[in-house]
């Protein structure tokens, strides 16, 4: 948990201390036009969902009367990328929201949103017991999980302008999601070891988010963003961020590709005065 929050921290300080490249900064705003102080408009995302596993869990007891020892050792794995379900471990995600982006030096990248998410995925159950070295019996089955949550979410960042065309941002926000509908068929519990359905039906969590953005046209920014919750904030759950379903735990990953429409009158619009290229002084751009 230490090394998964070690990252953001390491981002979000590397581009604060980078050369902080400023397009337009000659009279243009981000993007070398416009002149209002703001960045702001809409965007809508489609993406995907990835439930990363997290450690199998396993448990071995042994037994013995006044002529045998028994042993039966339990095993749980969420299924992973090797498996031939491998596909089920993925959802479709689709989100609508507002941004907005300044020229601060710390934080200059707001957004909010609401968004539709979908987790899949499952895990691999067995046990074994032996008695005096002999295997005796076997059992193997498989658990899955599909749960539907709308969520909203509001985000924080620092964005780092490489180009005229192409920005960085990372940053920390909040979610609270809703379980719609929970779809689970688990498997049996491994003794000594903790048992949960599934997450709780609402969830508050503080994730870490990173994206790329591209500026394609006058008003399109096309940004890839990649999101992983890393604190359980409701229920709280001593900082472990991963969800917890039958004997394992998996990590939500989010990857979506946001598609954001800058307002007229943003500064890296066009200006609506502007059509021949000529600004209210009566000079060419």
């Amino acid at each position: 948990m230490k090394k998964l929050l070690l990252i953001p921290f390491l981002l979000i300080v590397y581009t604060a201390v980078s050369q902080n490249y400023k397009p337009g900064k000659n009279g243009g705003g981000l993007y070398s036009t416009g002149q209002n102080v703001v960045d702001k408009g809409w965007f809508f995302g489609l993406g995907i969902t990835y439930m990363l596993p997290y450690s199998p869990v396993s448990e071995k007891i042994e037994t013995s009367d006044s002529l045998n020892q028994y042993t039966t050792t339990y095993f749980a794995q969420h299924k992973n990328t090797f498996a031939k379900s491998f596909t089920t471990q993925f959802g479709p995600s689709v989100e609508i929201g507002k941004f907005k982006m300044n020229d601060k030096k710390i934080i200059n990248y707001m957004d909010y949103s609401l968004s539709w998410k979908w987790f899949r995925g499952g895990e691999n159950y067995s046990t074994t017991t032996f008695v005096n070295n002999n295997l005796t019996s076997s059992f193997e089955t498989r658990g899955t999980y599909s749960d539907h949550f709308i969520s909203a979410n509001f985000n924080l960042g620092y964005r780092f302008d490489q180009s005229e065309k192409k920005f960085f941002v990372n940053g920390l926000g909040l979610n609270l999601d809703y379980a719609l509908i929970k779809g689970r068929t688990g498997t049996p519990p491994i003794p000594n070891k903790t048992y949960v359905d599934g997450p709780s039906s609402i969830l508050g969590e503080m994730h870490y988010f990173f994206g790329i953005g591209f500026k394609t046209s006058k008003r399109l920014i096309i940004m890839p963003i990649i999101e992983t919750p890393i604190l359980a904030l409701y229920p709280f759950n001593h900082i472990v961020s991963t969800h917890p379903y039958f004997n394992t735990r998996a990590r939500p990953i989010l990857i979506r590709v946001r598609f954001m429409f800058l307002k007229k009158g943003s500064k890296s619009c066009p200006k609506v005065y502007n059509p021949m290229g000529i600004d209210p002084d009566k000079q060419l751009e």
